[in-house]
């Protein structure tokens, strides 16, 4: 279908065609030189949608960036997007075993929150919660997490106390969560023992880790694991109706490469459509 259209308008497709280099011819009206490996083409207008540096193995390169800073372009630092989060060395020993596990839950960074489920893996976090925050996440920074956001685990907990219950408080927590997870986070946090031998001072403190859990991700998985690229070609840059560049006449940035970041759920493809559509139908 897309070659179709293509056709239809007069398309004229290179394939196997080696950028070399972009330049302008300054003359009235400006024109770009570009040399490629099947030779030199010029042109009045120029769209660069050639992406950005995730999903390297596709083909990813910072084409565009060159270019934007070739012409004076600013370009805000690129970045990793909806990428996984890695553990800190002590998190590593302690959490890395739970590989496959997940939980719905909150997720919040920077005053943005997230509910949906979080996955661990064996070098950290990943899962919707985690890709989406990721986002928002700085390097040395905290993500916080509430792992029963639709329970008031301490009522719950007072009341059992109250009834005489004397379970383990990792059993007790294993009806909500993975009991894998309830085990391994208990010997970290709050070692486990009978619910009638915690103060209700504790249970106020165990309550508040589970609701509030504090982590300090070790980075991220990069680029290679990046569903999209943060920063880009700076938005202030272009015409916000036709993606044109406010310095360049005739010159078009698109997609991915610009500094726009969607969500997951197909924001970033709408994007990169809306924004060509933009610009051809200048």
């Amino acid at each position: 279908m897309l070659l179709k259209e293509c056709e239809e308008v007069g398309v004229k497709i290179l394939a196997n065609c080696k950028i070399g280099s972009v330049g302008a011819i300054h003359e009235l009206p400006l024109r770009f030189k570009i040399d490629t490996s099947l030779g030199t083409l010029t042109t009045p207008t120029l769209i660069i949608a050639t992406g950005a540096l995730s999903f390297q193995n596709l083909g990813a390169t910072p084409f565009a960036y060159k270019i934007a800073e070739q012409f004076g372009i600013n370009v805000v630092a690129p970045r990793p997007g909806l990428v996984p989060l890695l553990w800190n060395k002590e998190d590593l020993n302690f959490f890395s075993e739970l590989r496959g596990v997940s939980i719905d839950c909150i997720v919040s960074c920077e005053k943005k929150s997230f509910r949906e489920n979080l996955l661990f893996t064996h070098r950290g976090l990943s899962g919707p919660a985690i890709l989406q925050i990721s986002s928002y996440w700085k390097e040395g920074g905290k993500i916080e997490i509430n792992l029963l956001p639709d329970i008031k685990i301490l009522e719950y907990l007072i009341q059992q106390k109250k009834l005489g219950n004397k379970s383990e408080i990792k059993n007790l927590l294993s009806q909500f969560l993975s009991k894998r997870f309830t085990e391994i986070w208990c010997e970290k946090y709050f070692p486990s023992k009978p619910l009638s031998q915690i103060s209700e001072k504790n249970l106020k403190a165990l309550s508040r880790l589970l609701q509030n859990w504090e982590i300090i991700p070790d980075g991220d998985e990069g680029y290679e694991k990046a569903e999209v690229t943060r920063g880009g070609i700076d938005t202030h840059e272009l015409s916000s109706q036709t993606m044109e560049c406010k310095k360049v006449p005739g010159l078009y940035f698109i997609g991915e490469c610009v500094d726009v970041t969607g969500h997951l759920g197909g924001h970033n493809f709408q994007w990169a459509w809306a924004s060509a559509i933009a610009a051809a139908n200048f």
